[in-house]
């Protein structure tokens, strides 16, 4: 069968850049620090309680070096059609509602208002966050699921039927309008729904929504959703996220909000009058809640973003008036000391941040908006200056951050430290240690170091990476190293540890010799069907001396891609794919001559090299290789370069 060489490849090119998505870790980290575009699009009217949002504000934001917005928007109230109160809320009266999607319906002119300040906020090169949000929001639907509400309808209710149809229409409506927005576009599915439902309650309305977002399809089917738990608020909000939604869809973020303590934060009103933060005990409750997060974080491999977090302006101070809060409010230094640190523990934590600001008309102001887009600087400056700076200056992102259930070696390189991902053990009489070292290294801060006082065998002393559970079938594994010894006459080997169909398989490499200076190893795992998971491990317990190991990194053939693609009835397999500089050929029939064509069928390289055929001069793309092979028959694959 003749298959268009150019057709194929830009399928294949198509299929490849699709499967190329960013990580939501990588957009987390990405979104980086932001500030709240706070009671603009979640007040009745847009004015009423913020100034009227212009395109400057985005200029302004960017350019101040922030990376994202989150935008709250309320789509309930005046701005949709359609009554759940026309239903009943009494108890089991469910079977009553006949209703559907299409009786409510959101204003297009909302929307296109929505839309119109969302691109503002995309063409500025800023992540945004679409945050449903918003006093309607509350007393149209979340109070009706809290009994303490006068508002409150019981679950098995008509209303309540009707009250979670509008809710998903809503959606519906939003994720068809933004279908086709690009992925630095985020849904977060609602606003501090923990005062008004329960965990469980949250948990449905996480995967209603999900589900809604997905059916859309489009850019809508990967795009990240930021979610979080019902019950419990501030930091503990998303530990009330069960497992079944945790582990329903791939491109979920948690978020938390923090006003700890309330008493100072909100110290303009007059119920608080904590004036003052900064106290080394404050920090401390601060760095306990965060690491909170973190362990929940990376237990659960989910990446979080801060979206909300502030303190009162300086004495109740408020920018539209230029007059103090008769109640006072925090003091100046120790505001700005609070941004600062909570933006700094956020950061070093791979927190995301988006801290709040409602504008000039707000208790909460960082960023001086006004409601003429012709006098927007007329305040000194644009920004409260300080805070503005301490939300900017301080933090630095981890090194050792995103998630490591993708990864077939966690922390490869050791710069997360040795025992991060990594185990040590010494059976048997055998006698070793382990240590990091930071002056016998191959590339980056650290290396591992192992000591064997007392030899036994290869496997009395193991350096054991985690269990990886993902789908190898059809794999192959290239697995390397750089190592070495400043021992004589010293070896070790690799191993993959293996549970295939229920039974443990270990797979050692051959003895691999260790040289004064850094070398690279490599060992060959083919993956057995019906394997459930690979651990790889190091065994150093043959001899006694001294082992440096750093930079691990496994190449994956895919043989299901490479052997089967025209039903060949031999192996032919390219290897590494994609690759950025060389390619090897390995096949069971001898190879007469090798040629690689690209995009466009012309001819760029033809050789008889199986091994270490150089490509790196090759621009990025998608190549074919044919092979002619000594028999007469011939066969042509594809191959990616980056």
């Amino acid at each position: 069968m003749f298959i268009n060489r150019a057709t194929f490849l830009v399928c294949l090119f198509y299929s490849f850049v699709l499967s190329a998505q960013t990580s939501n870790w990588e957009i987390v980290q990405a979104m980086g620090r932001g500030i709240n575009l706070g009671n603009t699009l979640s007040a009745p009217v847009e004015g009423n309680w913020a100034p009227i949002v212009y395109e400057q504000y985005f200029v302004d934001v960017a350019q101040a070096g922030f990376s994202n917005v989150r935008i709250p928007a309320d789509f309930f109230g005046s701005r949709t059609d359609g009554e759940t109160s026309l239903w009943s809320s009494s108890a089991n009266t469910a079977d009553q509602y006949d209703g559907g999607i299409e009786d409510f319906t959101v204003s297009p002119i909302y929307l296109d208002r929505v839309e119109n300040i969302i691109d503002w906020s995309l063409n500025q090169g800023l992540y945004t966050v679409l945050d449903f949000h918003g006093a309607e929001l509350k007393t149209e639907f979340l109070e009706t699921f809290n009994s303490a509400n006068s508002s409150y309808t019981h679950p098995t209710s008509a209303k309540r039927a009707a009250d979670l149809m509008k809710f998903k229409s809503i959606w519906t409506q939003i994720a068809n309008r933004f279908i086709d927005h690009p992925a630095e576009l985020i849904f977060e599915v609602v606003n501090e729904p923990y005062f008004e439902l329960n965990d469980d309650e949250m948990d449905f309305i996480n995967l209603m929504i999900i589900d809604v977002i997905r059916s859309t399809g489009g850019n809508n089917s990967n795009r990240s959703i930021i979610i979080t738990g019902g019950g419990a608020n501030s930091y503990q909000a998303p530990s009330t996220i069960g497992d079944e939604v945790l582990n329903y869809d791939t491109n979920l973020i948690a978020s938390f909000h923090y006003y700890i303590p309330f008493n100072f934060t909100a110290s303009s009103q007059e119920q608080y009058n904590d004036f003052n933060w900064g106290t080394n005990a404050d920090k401390s409750t601060v760095d306990s809640h965060f690491d909170f997060v973190k362990n929940w974080s990376e237990t659960n491999n989910i990446p979080v973003t801060l979206g909300e977090f502030a303190a009162d302006n300086e004495s109740g101070y408020n920018y539209n008036t230029g007059v103090y809060g008769n109640n006072g409010g925090p003091v100046s230094a120790d505001r700005i000391e609070y941004h600062r640190y909570i933006a700094e523990q956020a950061i070093d934590r791979g927190f995301s941040f988006s801290a709040w600001c409602a504008g000039n008309k707000s208790t909460k102001t960082i960023h001086l908006r006004t409601d003429n887009p012709e006098t927007n600087n007329i305040y000194p400056g644009v920004w409260v200056e300080e805070v503005k700076d301490a939300l900017l200056s301080h933090g630095e992102w981890p090194t050792c951050y995103g998630p490591y259930n993708d990864e077939i070696i966690r922390n490869p390189d050791f710069e997360c430290g040795i025992s991060s991902q990594w185990s040590f053990s010494v059976l048997g009489s055998a006698e070793a240690s382990l240590t990091e070292t930071e002056n016998v290294v191959y590339s980056g801060q650290t290396a591992a170091k192992i000591d064997v006082a007392t030899s036994q065998g290869y496997n009395k002393v193991l350096l054991s990476n985690v269990i990886y559970d993902g789908d190898l079938n059809n794999k192959t594994l290239l697995i390397g190293c750089y190592a070495k010894s400043d021992t004589e006459n010293i070896s070790f080997k690799m191993r993959i540890k293996s549970l295939v169909d229920g039974d443990l398989i270990f797979v050692p490499s051959q003895v691999l010799e260790l040289s004064n200076s850094y070398q690279y190893y490599q060992f060959e795992y083919v993956v057995p069907d019906l394997t459930e998971n690979i651990q790889l491990q190091i065994m150093t317990g043959a001899h006694e001396g001294s082992y440096f190991f750093d930079a691990f990194d496994v190449q994956i053939v895919d043989t299901s891609l490479n052997s089967t693609d025209y039903n060949l009835p031999f192996i032919f397999v390219l290897y590494p794919n994609p690759t950025s500089s060389k390619i090897n050929v390995k096949s069971d029939k001898s190879i007469s001559q090798l040629r690689i064509f690209d995009i466009f069928g012309r001819i760029v390289l033809k050789t008889n090299q199986t091994k270490n055929i150089n490509i790196e001069k090759f621009t990025p793309g998608i190549y074919s290789v044919d092979l002619m092979f000594l028999d007469g028959s011939f066969a042509t694959k594809k191959i990616i370069k980056y």
